[in-house]
């Protein structure tokens, strides 16, 4: 009997059943007693997680353990240290402190705007005194001054104790440009801090830059009074003195036309003349009058000529009531004027008007005196010209804008 074996080769893709598992041999042994299973896989119990495999570092368990982990490494390792406080927030995102230490870092990378990010996040939380600041200063450094400046009001607002707050405000409002709005928040904060000379050369430099040159003088003579040797203000004081009058202890910032003599402003072209005169204490009301009186003839100003004056003023009132034609024939004759009051443009001044006519006529002369109570003395401007009083008033109303008045 022969027994005939065909060896029939596998061709790959024909084989049937599971494909066998990588590393594993499975030989079928042909015995008597048939063919020979592998061992069975050792399988694992319900429940068991697999084993992890261990390289030495051990993963922290909560937000707190990120956070010191991130502290040990924010002097050595700072990139390190941020990833580790950004997981630990994404577990325990109100924890304030970590969120500023984190901003810390990323402002040492000069990431501003992640900073600030995390410092707005703190503030939105927190709107205390410290958060305010971090705030301010991390938007001046982002870039975003405006804002910055108005947050820095509205901490002031918010904290009326800190005057620092409106001073951050005016230097920042100047740096942005906003010489109105820094002016007025420096101003303020003066009031507050009156012995702040630095301040007040900030606000000496604000109202340069807005061409409110005596405003700025005004500002760094303050400054001069509480500051010894300081170069910057000194140079700042002959720069702004040049093309000024300096009458007593006061500064004139003069007018385009006008020149200085002495005690003596002139404005050629216009023929007009201003004095300035230092007296000692008195009633600047009296002070303006008889400033006024000396420049002017004596005779229209008598009290009979002024008596005859004001019947004569009267009659062509009742007259124009009945008959204003009559009135119009009436001959025309120059009626002097005389006047005192305050002087609106300055508070505490008092002024005297004298003119040879009410209105303008040929040959007409008018002086107006101006008395100014200023810094325990009484300056007294006398304006005369052949021109309308009013035409006087407007010019004192110019120059004294252009004063810086001693306090």
């Amino acid at each position: 009997m022969f027994v005939v074996l065909c060896l029939i080769p596998v061709l790959p893709g024909l084989a049937q059943g599971p494909a066998e598992k990588t590393g594993q041999t499975l030989t079928e042994q042909v015995s008597g007693q048939g063919i020979l299973k592998p061992p069975a896989e050792k399988k694992d119990k319900p429940g068991q997680k697999p084993p992890v495999a261990s390289f030495g570092v051990v993963a922290p368990k909560g937000a707190s353990a990120y956070f010191q982990e991130a502290k040990k490494l924010s002097s050595s390792d700072i990139a390190s240290s941020i990833l580790l406080y950004q997981q630990g927030l994404f577990l325990k995102p109100d924890d304030y402190a970590a969120r500023k230490e984190l901003a810390a870092l990323f402002e040492k990378q000069g990431k501003w705007n992640m900073a600030l990010a995390e410092y707005e996040a703190i503030h939105k939380a927190a709107a205390s005194v410290e958060s305010y600041s971090d705030l301010v200063r991390m938007l001046d450094k982002s870039g975003y001054v405006r804002r910055a400046a108005a947050e820095a009001k509205k901490a002031f607002a918010k904290y009326p104790a800190r005057p620092e707050f409106l001073l951050q405000a005016g230097e920042l409002f100047h740096k942005a440009g906003d010489e109105a709005a820094a002016s007025a928040a420096l101003q303020e904060y003066l009031k507050r801090k009156p012995d702040d000379g630095p301040a007040w050369i900030k606000l000496g430099a604000v109202f340069e830059k807005a061409q409110k040159n005596a405003d700025a003088l005004r500002a760094y003579v303050r400054a001069e009074k509480l500051l010894k040797n300081d170069k910057n203000l000194a140079d700042a004081l002959k720069r702004l003195r040049t093309g000024t009058a300096v009458f007593g202890g006061l500064t004139v910032f003069l007018p385009d036309g006008w020149v200085a003599q002495k005690d003596v402003l002139s404005n050629l072209q216009g023929g007009q003349r201003v004095t300035v005169a230092v007296k000692t204490p008195g009633e600047p009301a009296a002070l303006a009058l008889a400033s006024a009186r000396e420049a002017m003839p004596r005779e229209p100003f008598s009290a009979e000529a002024l008596k005859q004056n004001e019947q004569m003023k009267k009659m062509r009132q009742e007259l124009a009531k009945t008959n204003q034609e009559a009135v119009k024939n009436l001959p025309s004759m120059p009626i002097p004027l005389y006047g005192q009051g305050d002087f609106p443009a300055i508070k505490g001044a008092k002024k005297a008007l004298l003119s040879t006519s009410e209105t303008s006529q040929p040959g007409m002369e008018s002086a107006v005196a101006v008395a100014v109570p200023s810094g325990g003395k009484i300056y007294v401007f006398l304006w005369r010209a052949a021109l309308p009083a009013a035409d006087g008033e407007k010019a004192l109303t110019l120059l004294f804008g252009r004063t810086v008045w001693p306090h």
